[in-house]
């Protein structure tokens, strides 16, 4: 018989053969491909396409879980990154699913940022900023100083963009310790030209130019032409800002000399804008308005209109005017399709999450706490009615004539003031009603009516509180022994509105919190068996409402009591049209039937009541 304990041998025997073959190979590349994948990441920053040629001679027939082809994986992301080729996130999710599982700081850090760049490219911010911090992380147990400075870059990049200049600084500052610790001249300048962005962007523009300067050292040092050129274009921009317009000029001429781009001849003609060299400016700024890329003419039309408004001619303004919307039109519309598919893609990937068993054990343990609480709740607010009701009947014999009158009064005050409270509620209910019932003007109309009737009727209440006010305090001056009595009995009737309010608010509260109420609100169509539940549960929140629906009036159809339910719940009939897949106008309709029933077997609704808010009120 093979007991537990012959498992545990086995399985020890077997780890200890795994741990001696594993130490035989290389710790990076455990196989044939070693060589290849070796000489492709040592000339991954320098040759980048060569480093591509490798990898892509390299076919590894290998699963995935494989240390060998994880580590291809990876390198073959980073390589169609640096050569700006087009690509999924297929081969870095194999990297990522490996190296987060193992312990190697150095992969599991480029992993998680190459994860990063390609969530950033398809337009998810916040992942990617994620990805980025967790490389962040990892990194610093590393003594890779060239993705150390990758990394932080990016992240700072990222809060510079939220303009959380404070934070870009600080990952800024680490990009350049891990430029100046990897030795590598353009990494030092990049970083440079970084600090300066965020002191540019905190307006410390003094600080800002240094650090260009010290960028453009570089440059001229080791004929860096890219970066002399987007160093001497940015602090241009700044030198006009501390009003050394000739050093603007200059360095604005200098970068169309090194390289002539569209954003280079928009930033020169701007200058001259600024300067109010107006033919220079219109000279370049007209080539600027023939830039494929959208913002950078957008931006010139705006600068050619600024100059046009200056010089007072009119015509060529409203001719650069409407350039200018055409572009900022489809700037907006480009960052509308942006945003509705990062929305859409959002979406879908909420759709395939599953919820965690025990966060979902959490939930119901939470919401059976609240009905129990809710239940007590109910039973201390039936007590507090039974024994207020008791005490009422208890004085009844003990009061005089005036007493009597006063308690009246007093009672007749707060019943006003329940209602008041019950019409102010009533008329919210009617408004968020009213708002999806615009496109039906008879039922607008009547919802309309009812509220100024319950307003009207909440006028003449507060006038009949004043008056009985008044009668109090006449006759209160002759029972001065039985003030304390009667404070006692307005305090007891104002916790009652209390309470009242209390258990409306928290049955409107649990509804929101149950999982019934999210299915509903993300649901498009509703079938028998999700019906049954939201039956269930509305009896078991208010007291078997739809079985007394049904006692007091049977001929209620399966339609209608499903009208009633999500009535209960406060649907609009926008809402209530897309779970039931009708139109609003469909809903209108079925609600006037379902009116005609309940006036047909109760006689009348009662005084300023629509149909939703008696069927809320029941």
């Amino acid at each position: 018989m093979i007991t537990m304990s012959s498992f545990k041998y086995a399985g020890l025997i077997i780890s200890i053969i795994i741990s001696l073959i594993s130490c035989t190979h290389n710790k990076n590349y455990p196989t044939a491909f070693q060589p290849e994948l070796a000489k492709a990441e040592a000339m991954m920053y320098r040759y980048p396409d060569s480093a591509l040629h490798i990898l892509q001679g390299i076919q590894p027939d290998i699963p995935s879980e494989n240390e060998q082809y994880a580590t291809w994986a990876l390198l073959m992301t980073q390589a169609q990154y640096k050569n700006q080729i087009e690509q999924s996130d297929s081969l870095i999710n194999i990297a990522y699913s490996y190296f987060t599982k193992h312990d190697n700081a150095q992969r599991k850090a480029l992993a998680l940022y190459y994860k990063g760049i390609l969530r950033h490219e398809s337009h998810h911010a916040e992942d990617a900023l994620s990805f980025y911090l967790e490389a962040a992380t990892e990194i610093e147990k590393t003594n890779d100083y060239q993705l150390g400075f990758l990394i932080n870059s990016e992240v700072g990049l990222m809060y510079l963009y939220r303009k959380l200049n404070d934070y870009a600084m600080e990952y800024f500052e680490k990009a350049h310790h891990n430029a100046e610790l990897s030795d590598n001249q353009t990494y030092i300048a990049f970083s440079f030209i970084y600090i300066a962005r965020a002191f540019s962007q905190k307006k410390q523009y003094n600080k800002a130019i240094e650090y260009y300067e010290k960028a453009i050292k570089i440059g001229q040092v080791n004929n860096y032409p890219t970066i002399l050129a987007s160093a001497m274009n940015e602090s241009s921009f700044l030198f006009l800002k501390t009003g050394e317009n000739k050093k603007a000029l200059q360095y604005a001429k200098d970068c169309i000399k090194i390289k002539k781009t569209d954003q280079r001849i928009f930033s020169l003609g701007d200058t001259y804008r600024y300067l109010k060299m107006y033919d220079s400016a219109y000279f370049y700024l007209n080539q600027a308005c023939l830039s494929p890329n959208i913002h950078t003419a957008r931006s010139a039309y705006q600068a050619l209109y600024y100059i046009s408004q200056e010089e007072k001619d009119y015509k060529k303004a409203v001719e650069y005017s409407n350039k200018l919307w055409f572009y900022q039109d489809s700037i907006g519309k480009t960052e509308r399709n942006k945003a509705l598919i990062e929305m859409q893609e959002k979406y879908d990937q909420q759709k395939i999450i599953n919820e965690n068993n025990l966060s979902q054990i959490k939930k119901d343990r939470i919401i059976r706490n609240v009905l129990i609480a809710l239940i007590i709740l109910s039973f201390i607010i039936a007590i507090t009615n039974y024994l207020y009701q008791r005490k009422i009947v208890s004085q009844k014999q003990e009061i005089s004539e005036k007493e009597e009158k006063i308690r009246y009064f007093t009672m007749k005050i707060h019943e006003n003031e329940t209602l008041i409270n019950r019409n102010k509620m009533r008329i919210e209910e009617l408004t968020i009603q009213m708002e999806g019932s615009l496109e039906i003007k008879e039922q607008w109309k009547e919802q309309n009516k009812i509220r100024q009737e319950i307003q009207q009727q909440n006028e003449t209440l507060k006038l009949e509180n004043n008056n009985l006010q008044n009668h109090i305090s006449n006759y209160a001056q002759s029972l001065k022994e039985k003030s304390k009595e009667l404070e006692a009995m307005e305090q007891l009737s104002k916790e009652n509105q209390y309470l009242h309010k209390r258990e409306a608010f928290l049955c409107n509260q649990l509804i929101k919190q149950t999982e019934l109420f999210n299915k509903l609100k993300t649901t498009k169509y509703i079938d028998n068996k999700l019906w049954q539940e939201i039956k269930e549960k509305i009896d078991l929140l208010f007291d078997n409402y739809t079985k007394r629906l049904c006692h007091q009036i049977p001929s209620l159809t399966d339609g209608d009591i499903q009208i009633c339910c999500l009535i209960k719940l406060r649907f609009s009939n926008g809402d209530i049209a897309n779970m039931l897949a009708i139109s609003p106008t469909s809903v209108s309709k079925r609600k006037l039937r379902l009116k005609e029933r309940i006036v047909q077997e109760i006689g009348s609704l009662g005084e300023n009541q629509s149909l939703d808010l008696w069927l809320m009120e029941y």
